[in-house]
């Protein structure tokens, strides 16, 4: 898996018109990854007050490069999030696995390389475990967030699609790596798992949890702000593409 995934994101840079090492630079040596199993069980065996929610895991993004998921039975469950926020069954195909581009790649390739919005839904009473094998592409926690050289037409054309896209551009989790928020991949990772894995946050990371939800109230204030002097309703479903289009200098 660890070779599948250097060839496959050389690929990608290949794609963008770049040298198939140009992401050489943010792997360590002896780079390390991370694979595990999960079992969702269905909602027949959750608690009562967590069966209505139906939700295996949230909508996030990963942190990295790339991830890999081989679906190890027959359920539905995983969803992927498209441009307009509809929620797109991935259903299991034999001798197939899912990629999703992480926060890192969209970072390192001026957005050119959109990461993927994806969640899980437990599997319907009744219907037994779902089983996935996630293998996650690791990069160096000391790697700066300096941007590889994606050629101008890319980015033109990059331009264009979020011009054209912008009034049904929707995305239910925010972008965190933000060139110049964070010092290095690792910093900004880090945070990312704290967000998605509050329980562990609490009791590791404290200081980082507090800050992430200070955050994170910050902006549904925010949001309530522009709810009561009439903001939202007026195009808001561009208003996903704005954050995007200033981090990316793009004219809206």
């Amino acid at each position: 898996m660890s070779t599948l995934s250097t060839t496959f994101t050389s690929l990608i840079a290949e794609a963008l018109r770049l040298p198939p090492t140009a992401f050489d630079r943010f792997f360590d040596e002896d780079q390390q990854h991370k694979l595990k199993i999960i079992k969702y069980p269905d909602l027949s065996r959750l608690p009562h007050e967590e069966r209505e929610q139906q939700q295996g895991v949230g909508p996030h993004k990963d942190s990295m490069l790339t991830s890999y998921l081989l679906q190890a039975s027959h359920h539905k469950g995983l969803q992927a999030q498209n441009l307009k926020g509809e929620w797109i069954d991935c259903s299991p195909l034999p001798g197939t696995l899912i990629v999703a581009i992480g926060q890192g790649l969209e970072a390192l390739t001026h957005g050119v390389c959109k990461s993927t919005t994806h969640r899980v839904l437990s599997p319907s009473a009744g219907e037994g475990p779902r089983f996935s094998i996630p293998f996650f592409q690791g990069v160096s926690y000391d790697a700066t967030f300096e941007s590889v050289d994606v050629p101008r037409e890319i980015l033109q054309m990059r331009d264009d699609i979020l011009r054209r896209r912008k009034a049904e551009w929707k995305d239910d989790v925010e972008f965190t790596f933000t060139k110049g928020r964070w010092g290095h991949l690792g910093e900004a990772t880090l945070v990312n798992r704290v967000r998605s894995h509050p329980d562990v946050g609490e009791r590791w990371y404290p200081e980082i949890l507090a800050r992430v939800r200070d955050e994170e109230r910050g902006k549904q204030e925010d949001r309530e702000r522009d709810t009561v002097n009439g903001v939202e309703g007026k195009g808001t479903e561009g208003d996903a593409w704005k954050p995007l289009a200033e981090r990316l200098g793009i004219a809206v």
